[in-house]
């Protein structure tokens, strides 16, 4: 029965491909708006949820953490510590999650951008199909959504060196901010490059290999990488500028095709490599994040 519910689902998803990917078309640039702040008391101190109000009305919606204040007698700062701030993708209403996964022990503010769409967390195979090309436009607006979070740091924390994190599905769209983003620094985390390839081992993965739904669901994943072009991190915007760069795998990828890993490594010739224990990224694995969180924590230190 899990079987038939899985490949009616691709059956549904290959319907839905052309749908997602024949409407709607990336916007560009940040939202240079105004900055509303309110506590999020209920998250605990320090937290605030932002509303970053574009001149054309669009808003994008964050969680925000301040760097927690040093006791000058017992922790005095170093002199040579730089005011880091880190600008997340959060999740579809998880973005206190996602600020969350930074402990307050580092000194480092946090900004968990939400992801732009709006619309419904659980949705049924033919919901889907109807939201598809809403869906793939609030994928679109990812890039612009991170570049608006940066510009309201800036705006809220002048001085501030910011760095761009982003792991696993959210690398993309993070790649694809450089260009629109005023950040200083990059970290991706268990990422890949060549959409294509890496869309036709997600649906290797999902479905029983020989399978009608898996032969129609491997048929649109052209089409499917074509449409997701602004998103694909090969490509290389001529407005980027090289900002410092960390790349952090894992030391037994389970999921991503390693010539998707060596695509992005090439993507960013100037990065530094880092490894993280495990498999792919498991959040609630706390060993594996806290390693990943103290290797990028140790190299933002050595930026300068």
């Amino acid at each position: 029965m899990r079987g038939e519910r899985q490949s009616r689902f691709a059956a549904v998803a290959a319907i839905a491909i052309p749908m997602i990917f024949t409407s709607a078309r990336p916007t560009a640039g940040a939202n240079d708006g105004r900055l509303e702040r309110a506590p999020a008391h209920d998250l605990g101190r320090g937290f605030e949820r932002w509303h970053m109000v574009g001149a054309r009305g669009d808003t994008v919606t964050g969680i925000w953490r301040a760097r927690a204040a040093r006791d000058p007698g017992k922790h005095p700062a170093p002199s040579h510590e730089a005011d880091w701030t880190v600008v997340i993708l959060g999740g579809i209403g998880t973005d206190d999650r996602a600020a969350l996964l930074v402990p307050e022990s580092l000194p480092v503010s946090v900004l968990a951008v939400s992801w732009p769409w709006k619309g419904p967390r659980h949705m049924s195979q033919w919901e889907f199909v109807s939201n598809a090309p809403a869906i793939r436009a609030a994928l679109l607006r990812t890039p612009r959504a991170l570049a608006s979070g940066v510009s309201a740091v800036r705006q809220a924390r002048p001085g501030t060196r910011v760095a761009l994190v982003g792991a696993s599905l959210g690398v993309p769209p993070t790649v694809a901010a450089l260009p629109l983003a005023d950040a200083d620094a990059l970290v991706l985390v268990d990422g890949a490059a060549d959409l294509e390839r890496l869309l036709r081992s997600e649906v290797a993965r999902a479905l029983r290999e020989g399978s009608i739904s898996a032969k129609v669901a491997q048929a649109s994943v052209p089409l499917a990488a074509r449409m997701l072009a602004p998103l694909e991190p090969s490509r290389r915007d001529p407005a980027e500028r090289d900002i410092p760069t960390l790349i952090v795998d894992a030391e037994r990828e389970d999921r991503i095709p390693r010539a998707c890993v060596t695509a992005l490594h090439a993507r960013f010739p100037h990065a530094k490599l880092a490894k993280h224990p495990g498999s792919h990224l498991r959040p609630e694995d706390r060993r594996q994040l806290s390693s990943i969180v103290t290797t990028a924590w140790r190299w933002l230190e050595e930026v300068r």
